[in-house]
Order: C-alpha cells, then sequence, then structure tokens
C-alpha cells in the first residue's frame, strides 16, 4: 500500500470493524517445491541478470531478494515500515492451478538499510490459487481460492489474530485460467479495487448472500468497500488487466495485454474488447470507449498479436510485445522529476520495462511513449509487478520463469527475484508508526513530497 494511501485509509476509516477472532497457532513448514521446467533449461542467476540489464545514466539496479528466500512472486505490497508482503504462488501449473502445492505470504525486511533482505517470515501458507496480497486495517488481505480474505492482526506482531473472514466469494479460479482475479489495490477514496479477466466471469457476494443478489464481474475493474462490504463493478471490457495505479490528482489508469496496453480507467465505463469474446453485457451501450494510448508495444497492424511474442524483429522494436503486466504510476520522491506521473509497465516477452508518459487531451488523457526504461537481456525475465517505497526507489518482482502461460513448457517454482532500483545516492527514510500518530499529524503528512 502507499505510504499516502495508508494515511487516507486511517483518517476515512477511524472506526473499523472487528472480525471473528479465534485461537489458532500459526507455524508454518516450509512445503516442498518441484520444477516442470526441462531440468536442461537453466536460468539466468539473480546477479547475472542485474549485470546484464541497461537503465538510463544515474540509475542502478541491485538484488533486494532472490531464491532461496523468495519464489513465484505473483504480486507484493509495501506496508508502512518498508517491509515488503509477498504473495507467493506455487499452484499456477500450465494456464490452470494445482493443488499438491501450497501457497504463501511472506514478508520481507531490510533491516539493516543496505538495500538487500535480511530478514523474512511466513505469514500464512496454504490451498491456492493466491494472487494477490495488501495491507491495511489492522490487517492483511488476500484474493485466494476464489474469495476475498481478511486476517485480522491487531497488534501487528505478523502473527494472524485467528482464521481469516471470508469477506467475499464466488471468483471463479477455475475456467477463468490466467484471467483470474487479481490485483488488490487500495484507491484513494477509501476503496480497494482489483483486476478481472476476459476467459470467463464470477458471480460475487458475501457468503450469505443468494446467487439473485449476487453481482456480476465481467473483465475489467471492480472495488469493494470495507465497511459497507458493497462491491460494484467500476468499468467493464478489454482482455486481462494486470496492472492498475493513479496519478497526484486520483485518475486511474490500468494495463492490459492483447488490445491496448493503456486505459483511462473511468468509472462506469465500457471498454472494447478482446475479439471472439462476446459484445458488451450491457446491450444499451452504442459506442465502447477505447486504448488511451496513442501508440502500441507492437506492429498491431500486423494483425496478429500472437505473432508479437517474437520481439527479435519490429515487435522488439516497438517495445517488446502486446503482453503486459503490473503498473506503476511514480510519484515517489528520489527519482528525477521528468519520470514523475508516468507510467511504468513489465513486457512480458520483451523482457523489459516500458515507460509512457501521461498527458492531458480534451477531457481524457493520452498515453505517449517514451524509451524503454529497462532492458533485462534475459528471456528468463517476468516482470510481475512494480511499486516504489519509502526512499523513493522502486521495487521490481520477477516471476524468473522461461515461458509464460500460453507456452506449457512447464514451471520453474524455484526461482523468483526482486530488484531495487534506485537513483543516485538515497538517504535512509524517516521510519515512522502510523499508528501511534495523532490525526493531524497523519493530515499533514498528506504534504510529503513521497506518495
Amino acid at each position: 500500500m502507499r505510504f499516502h494511501d495508508q494515511l487516507r485509509f486511517l483518517i476515512c476509516l477511524l472506526a473499523c470493524y472487528s472480525v471473528l477472532n479465534l485461537s489458532d497457532n500459526f507455524s508454518f513448514a516450509e512445503s516442498p517445491i518441484r520444477n516442470t521446467q526441462d531440468p536442461k533449461d537453466i536460468a539466468t542467476s539473480p546477479e547475472q541478470t542485474v549485470k546484464n540489464m541497461t537503465v538510463p545514466d544515474g540509475f542502478k539496479v541491485t538484488v533486494f531478494a532472490s531464491e532461496p528466500d523468495v519464489h513465484q512472486p505473483i504480486g507484493f505490497e509495501i506496508d508502512d515500515r518498508g517491509r515488503l508482503w509477498v504473495a507467493e504462488c506455487f499452484t499456477y501449473e500450465r494456464g490452470t492451478y494445482d493443488d499438491q502445492y501450497q501457497d504463501r505470504i511472506v514478508i520481507l525486511e531490510d533491516t539493516d538499510g543496505d538495500g538487500k533482505m535480511d530478514q523474512r517470515k511466513i505469514f500464512w501458507q496454504g490451498p491456492g490459487p493466491l494472487t494477490s496480497v495488501t495491507v491495511g486495517s489492522n490487517g492483511v488481505w488476500a484474493l485466494c481460492r476464489g474469495e476475498l480474505r481478511y486476517f485480522e492482526d491487531k497488534n501487528h506482531d505478523d502473527i494472524p489474530d485467528g482464521k481469516p473472514q471470508v469477506l467475499l466469494e464466488g471468483w471463479n479460479y477455475k475456467t477463468v485460467r490466467h484471467n483470474i482475479v487479481s490485483g488488490l489495490t487500495w484507491g484513494p477514496d477509501g476503496w480497494l479495487y482489483g483486476r478481472h479477466g476476459i476467459t470467463d466471469s464470477s458471480l460475487v457476494g458475501t457468503p450469505e448472500t443468494v446467487p439473485a443478489n449476487r453481482t456480476v464481474i465481467h473483465c475489467g475493474i471492480w472495488r469493494y468497500h470495507p465497511v459497507t462490504h458493497k462491491i460494484e463493478e467500476v468499468s467493464s471490457g478489454t482482455t486481462n488487466p494486470w496492472g492498475f495505479d493513479y496519478d497526484e490528482y486520483g485518475q486511474m489508469f490500468f494495463t492490459n495485454n492483447v488490445n491496448g496496453h493503456l486505459w483511462h480507467m473511468i468509472p462506469g465505463s465500457h471498454y472494447i474488447r478482446m475479439s471472439g469474446h462476446g459484445s458488451d453485457p450491457n446491450p444499451y451501450v452504442y459506442e465502447l470507449m477505447t486504448k488511451c494510448a496513442d501508440h502500441d508495444h507492437w506492429d498491431s497492424s500486423s494483425g496478429k498479436w500472437t505473432d508479437s511474442r517474437d520481439t527479435s524483429g519490429v515487435h522488439g522494436k516497438l517495445g517488446g510485445g502486446h503482453s503486459h503486466c503490473g503498473g506503476m504510476i511514480y510519484l515517489g520522491d528520489s527519482w528525477p522529476e521528468e519520470y514523475r506521473n508516468s507510467l511504468f509497465l513489465c513486457n512480458t516477452h520483451g523482457h523489459r520495462v516500458n515507460n509512457d508518459a501521461l498527458e492531458r487531451e480534451g477531457s481524457g488523457y493520452v498515453g505517449t511513449h517514451r524509451p524503454d526504461f529497462l532492458l533485462t537481456g534475459s528471456d528468463w525475465f517476468r516482470g510481475t509487478e512494480l511499486k516504489y517505497g519509502p526512499d523513493g526507489s522502486v521495487y521490481l518482482t520477477d516471476w524468473a520463469d522461461l515461458g509464460e502461460c500460453h507456452d506449457h513448457d512447464g514451471v520453474h517454482r524455484t526461482s523468483g527475484r526482486i530488484y531495487k532500483i534506485s537513483y543516485g545516492d538515497v538517504p535512509q527514510p524517516e521510519k515512522l508508526d502510523l499508528n501511534q500518530l495523532s490525526d493531524s499529524e497523519l493530515v499533514m503528512l498528506q504534504l510529503h513530497p513521497n506518495d
């Protein structure tokens, strides 16, 4: 969660609800991990991967964490102490999910400020698929096995106070495959946002809600209110959104695959869909909105998005292909001003990080192409998410596998990396405990340049 998101959340939600508190002994053993990737396929080491990376002058990339301390990082969050909460998804297999494995939430911390993880805890471990984790309201929130779960931790000892409360259920995680619900993100309005892909829909509600009163979630963006428990579809359309963020004015954007990589998220909007997956569910929508980017990261004039997986030619020159994962609008305070309010997103087949500028145009925005920010030169790089931390540096998670969801060449579960991207000499941020600050102190922190 962004530093300011936590402040807004504490200010707006002073009256928090309580959840069922059950006394359980939470201790976890490391579960066995098995690769299904060809043993002849050897991953590039984390150190060599960083050595091969290309970034603009003044930037440096270091290894914050890697195997065996982190595996299969599908998503992560940063808390107010600068710690990373990582969702590890071992259950993913050939576009579906394998129940013989267990997923987990791990906490990674750099206690001595040298830029490397030196303390690791397992917060939770159990049946998946686990696709997202975030923190807030004296607890941890996760999307797992078709449910939105809340783990209460009132004393902040990194041990759940009891079994998780199931806030929502009905998320499709079987036939939806790699279009699964994901991406928990606190919005500036205090709602919890998420994403959903196109291959199937979900019928979502609280465990007590009968099917007739549940909400149908299609591909697009949805949100949930943590106090009223209301869920609603905010926008509908596109293909498979796997990134979401907002700028300093609260304008929301999300990243996508196949039919456009950047979209201005306007509440109530209906967007064009990937061909072959039906029409908009609302028959009274007369014209669908399109992407806000004025370009593609592949040669879309060829008409075959599947061809863009080969980035050796024109697709590589244009940005690396159609597939994107993660989306960060940089609002930190240690990178050069030219990058502030611009969008960064991982390019799956291009093994890189793209960068788009966001500019006002009419009543909306247009995304314009900027030079690729980071090139890895590694076929194993599979970036999943980017977030800036308390010192303004950016953390980048790498699934670290040779293939992706369409390759079906096996899964390399024993790999996973988190890189830290910094600019110049970065001073150590002031350590704060937001729970100990007064309301007025929380409000004043809204003026901090690191949002």
